[in-house]
């Protein structure tokens, strides 16, 4: 079995998350995330940003906003 380190981690996390690990490696990073708080913890959280970003994207911006930006990057460009 692959052992996992926890800079290791860090830098495969996004993409255990997203399904792109062979099943050797990810197998490798779930025991290590089932063993260790601190890594479990930091999995966690990029998970909930992955789903916030993932929700923002759908969303669409307001009329109001829409104008409002439009406004502000003409007054940029003149």
């Amino acid at each position: 079995m692959l052992t996992v380190t926890h800079r290791g981690l860090r830098r495969a996390v996004d993409a255990y998350l997203d399904g792109e690990l062979s099943p050797v490696r990810a197998l490798a990073i779930e025991v290590h995330l089932d063993e260790c708080w601190g890594c479990s913890g930091y999995a966690d959280t990029v998970r909930l940003m992955k789903r916030s970003l993932r929700r923002l994207a759908q969303r669409r911006p307001s009329d109001l906003a829409v104008t409002r930006l439009r406004r502000w990057a003409e007054a940029r460009m003149s």
